[in-house]
């Protein structure tokens, strides 16, 4: 169940009110800082003040019982600040109403309608045996989600390939292009895809690894795709192939990916979790288990790395394979940031630039971002994106809000 902050508030007295101190630990201020709240379970409505005054906020199911169970806002905050934030709660009512910043949803093709970028048959999730492929039947080919910065979509197909939109502007485009923009809407400034991802990984698209090449999601009992949450502040779509089996002979057990993309960012988070049916536990050779993470290998592109998980690329190439006539080339800067103690080697294939990696507690969390040099407000050339990756690499490493309750 999707529960957001958009809709009237109630005018009764709440039910519940908390009191929190938000630290900024670092010197460096923080435009749009993500807070999360957990917790809050058995309520409908949520009002946040920052300092006394009001901020957005987001209401989520993140386990999937039909009810919220986090508040997600975004504070401005100054290096070494505190701040004091009032959350106030009600059991009953609506939640509030907020000027929408992400995007996310599946669409299934509708047979009645030609267009494109009108089909209407919307799904929250959908899961596929394991031998199935419907990136056929699936329009967009899989889920989709975008701050007003950057879009994403990811292939329904065993490889779960993430590929991109850029944009022009800086706007939410996917409900009304559906990742296929028509001449009037290119003509008003909409972006469209921007790389050909080939039989690659695309942009960090997380894999197996058969000690030569990246292995897709094949051999496993069902593969699903599902919006977790999408509203004013953040979407969070969600991959599970479930009683996965990286070789014949290997135990099988579950990869979950969550995508997480927030309002005003560009990049994107990953949370990858293994796990096994309750009664067994994650063996040494599911720990061992080798993976990889990637980024397309642009024709003609350049790649860097810091060899401490940072890896990134500067290229261009025509989005869609062999239409040189009625595409133009797209310049992107891909980057993706994984954690040094993750790290196994750099194996870079015929596809992909990447990385083997580990995941031996079970949890792994890294991130994703992309430019297309067709944004107004962007990068538009290699210097200025390994610039911007450098820094990005280095906020990862210290964004981190403690948030005290008194």
């Amino acid at each position: 169940m999707l529960l957001t902050c958009n809709m009237a508030f109630p005018v009764t007295a709440q039910d519940l009110v908390k009191t929190y101190n938000v630290i900024n630990p670092n010197t460096e201020a923080w435009q749009g800082a993500p807070v999360e709240i957990g917790g809050i379970d058995g309520y409908r409505s949520a009002l946040v003040t920052i300092d006394g005054k009001e901020v957005p906020c987001q209401m989520d199911d993140l386990d999937g019982d039909g009810g919220a169970d986090h508040l997600f806002f975004l504070t401005d905050i100054k290096g070494k600040d505190r701040q004091t934030v009032k959350v106030s709660l009600w059991r009953k009512g609506d939640p509030r109403s907020y000027k929408e910043r992400t995007f996310a949803d599946i669409i299934l093709p509708n047979s009645k309608i030609k267009e494109k970028n009108k089909q209407n048959v919307y799904l929250k999730e959908f899961t596929v045996m394991g031998g199935s492929d419907p990136f056929r039947s699936i329009h967009q080919h899989g889920v989709v989600f975008e701050s007003e910065l950057t879009a994403f979509r990811i292939y329904c197909s065993p490889r779960q390939t993430v590929d991109l939109y850029g944009k022009y502007k800086r706007q939410l485009e996917l409900k009304e292009s559906e990742f296929y923009p028509d001449k009037e809407q290119l003509a008003q400034g909409f972006g469209d895809d921007v790389l050909l991802v080939g039989d690659g990984v695309g942009l960090g698209a997380l894999n197996g690894w058969n000690g030569n090449e990246p292995v897709a999601f094949t051999d496993c009992e069902s593969r699903s795709q599902r919006i977790v949450t999408t509203g004013p502040l953040r979407s969070i779509v969600e991959i599970v192939d479930k009683n996965w089996r990286p070789t014949a002979d290997a135990e099988p057990f579950t990869v979950t990916s969550r995508y997480t993309i927030i309002a005003g960012h560009r990049d994107c988070k990953v949370d990858v979790q293994v796990s096994v049916p309750k009664g067994f536990t994650l063996t040494n050779d599911i720990k061992k288990t080798p993976y990889y993470i990637g980024i397309t290998n642009v024709r003609g592109s350049k790649s860097w790395t810091n060899a401490k998980g940072l890896l990134a690329s500067w290229g261009s190439d025509y989005p869609a394979k062999g239409d040189t006539t009625t595409q133009t080339k797209q310049t992107v800067g891909l980057a993706v940031c994984i954690p040094a103690a993750n790290l196994e080697k750099r194996a870079d294939t015929k596809y992909d630039y990447g990385y083997v990696v580990k995941i031996p507690q079970g949890h792994l969390t890294y991130a994703i971002s992309f430019c297309s040099d067709k944004e107004e407000n962007g990068y538009h050339n290699e210097d200025a994106w390994k610039k911007a990756t450098s820094e990005w690499e280095r906020d990862l490493q210290k964004r981190s809000l403690i948030i005290l309750k008194k």
